[in-house]
């Protein structure tokens, strides 16, 4: 009797000490997020990536990308969102005057993993203003990292 409670508690141990297998592969979709060189694009990667991981769950890998590019790989589908100049404005997500507009390909369109992603920077798209930017620019060139500058301001605002 007392061996088979003990072989009990050590088979309760080892199944509360061992992960389900589901805990270790769960990685979710990622978004491959084209950014084109300069500090605008990098501030606006980073308050829309940080933006819709905290709204959606929803990774983005950054790709950079040369200037001029990104909506060429955009429309083969090497992307799923980019921040570029040009494009229709009828598909931008987010535009602001003076910086790069942010549109979406195919995935965010049209695959239901990602549902929620583009309400999201619909929202964000509403919320932000020129003026804020501006001074995430400023503290960007004062020496702060970007993605420091974008958490901060998304914190202080509520955003997230």
């Amino acid at each position: 009797m007392r061996r088979g409670l003990l072989k009990l508690a050590a088979l309760l141990t080892f199944l509360l000490l061992t992960p389900a297998p589901s805990a270790l592969g769960c990685f979710g979709p990622k978004l491959y997020f084209g950014v084109s060189p300069g500090p605008e694009a990098e501030i606006l990667y980073q308050l829309c990536a940080l933006y819709v991981k905290e709204k959606t769950g929803t990774e983005s890998v950054r790709v950079d990308v040369a200037a001029g590019e990104g909506l060429s790989l955009l429309g083969d589908d090497k992307l799923d969102l980019v921040l570029a100049e040009g494009g229709e404005k009828k598909e931008d997500l987010l535009r602001l005057a003076a910086l790069p507009a942010l549109l979406a390909g195919k995935r965010p369109r049209d695959d239901l993993q990602f549902t929620t992603v583009l309400p999201a920077l619909r929202k964000l798209a509403g919320l932000l203003r020129g003026e804020d930017v501006a001074a995430l620019l400023s503290r960007v060139a004062a020496g702060e990292s970007p993605a420091a500058a974008a958490r901060a301001f998304l914190t202080d605002r509520g955003w997230i």
